[in-house]
């Protein structure tokens, strides 16, 4: 075994999530220990779709949603002083989009100080790095390139220079797990996009929104998708693109030892191509 580290990459719609749980099972018939995270979970390294809170805050969630408490309290994790939560992992018959709402002001995606969101991860990727298990390979999906990039695009109206430099910071703490990509290249983004909208329509539309309608009301709260002209599903599309290209970029100046697979519509000739590496 190469690498400890294996982050799945790609837009919306590349399967990072099918592949990052395929790739755990065909490894581990190989004899290899597999530790899986997806974007959502409580996670070693991440915060995304998770909230950050203090004791008063906290306390404060559990008083307003108490028919919610044994579920947030079982995606909880304490860390130092903080509170984190996977909210979105939270289901119950009672559960509102209010409640989405309202967890989602707690998360570290909107802080508007891009130092405090860096140094706040950076934390956790060191202390990850001190405590990872050397016989185990870590395979984590969607939480690298996209959730950061996203961030120092839209919120922050970074450089590719800028960019890169953070990336460079960010991946430093985890060099010694030697890291690799492996990188879903969509060849007709728009098809995989209205896929991927109709894949990901709410069963439960008086509770949920629809993923699409979620991505857009993100994206036109950011600071910079008006100027950028990232608006409505036609300027998701634009961003779609316009990361693809940059991301490209950016994995080329890392370092890393990465792989990009080429998708049209064949998932599994995909899983067949990552299957040959030699990890």
């Amino acid at each position: 075994m190469k690498h400890q580290l294996l982050f799945i990459e790609g837009l919306p719609g590349s399967g990072k999530t099918t592949f990052a749980k395929k790739l755990k099972k065909y490894y581990e018939s190989k004899g290899i220990r597999v530790v899986q995270f997806s974007e959502g979970d409580l996670h070693p390294i991440d915060l995304a779709w998770c909230t950050i809170m203090d004791k008063d805050q906290f306390d404060n969630i559990l008083k307003k949603y108490p028919v919610l408490k044994d579920e947030i309290l079982r995606l909880t994790k304490k860390e130092d002083d903080k509170f984190i939560t996977a909210y979105t992992r939270v289901r119950h018959e009672e559960v509102s989009q209010a409640f989405y709402d309202d967890m989602k002001s707690f998360e570290i995606y909107r802080t508007s100080d891009l130092n405090t969101f860096l140094e706040t991860h950076l934390k956790r990727y060191e202390y990850f790095s001190n405590h990872y298990d050397r016989d185990t390979l870590y395979i984590f999906e969607c939480i690298f390139l996209q959730n950061h990039i996203t961030e120092l695009i839209l919120n922050y109206n970074q450089s590719k220079e800028e960019i890169i430099d953070y990336f460079k910071k960010l991946i430093k703490p985890l060099l010694k797990l030697n890291p690799t990509i492996f990188y879903i290249y969509q060849n007709n983004i728009k098809h995989i996009f209205n896929k991927t909208i109709e894949e990901r329509r709410t069963d439960q539309p008086d509770k949920y929104r629809d993923w699409i309608d979620e991505v857009v009301i993100y994206l036109e709260s950011t600071h910079f998708a008006k100027t950028l002209n990232f608006l409505g599903k036609e300027g998701m599309l634009r961003y779609g693109k316009y990361r693809q290209n940059l991301e490209q970029k950016v994995m080329k100046k890392l370092g890393l030892d990465y792989e990009v697979f080429e998708l049209d519509r064949d998932y599994d000739q995909v899983f067949e191509q990552m299957k040959q590496i030699d990890i």
